[in-house]
């Protein structure tokens, strides 16, 4: 009987504190500007536009992407996977299949200098 209300009560503080983090994180998500990124749309001319600027075709929102996938707490949450996804992603498939690609790897490639301004090293 102590075993069981000992597990019980164990799981009931970890769910709490899991609630508790994931609370903290996403305002600290929120509130943490986004690092720059070093875009020009001469190199991406062979993609289609909506393929990054859906908004403008499904009417989703405005502005560009950080307007709504920062602002949104659903979409923030996962903004910095989901946008090194997308982008890395469609670099690496470009480049297994021979044609230039852009960088895949190394942050500095896309960041620059918002990593030392940021503190982060390249």
């Amino acid at each position: 009987m102590r075993y069981r209300t000992l597990l019980i009560g164990s799981a009931v503080l970890a769910v709490t504190a899991a609630a508790v983090l994931l609370y903290w994180r996403d305002r600290l998500v929120l509130a943490r500007p986004l690092l720059t990124i070093n875009f020009d749309h001469h190199d991406h001319g062979a993609v289609k536009c909506a393929t990054c600027h859906h908004n403008f075709f499904d009417k989703t929102g405005r502005d560009s992407c950080y307007f709504c996938h920062k602002i949104r707490p659903e979409l923030a949450r996962t903004i910095e996977r989901d946008f090194h996804t997308f982008c890395r992603d469609c670099h690496t498939k470009m480049r297994d299949a021979g044609f230039k690609s852009g960088p895949v790897r190394r942050c500095a490639q896309c960041h620059g200098e918002a990593l030392w301004t940021a503190g982060l090293p390249p």
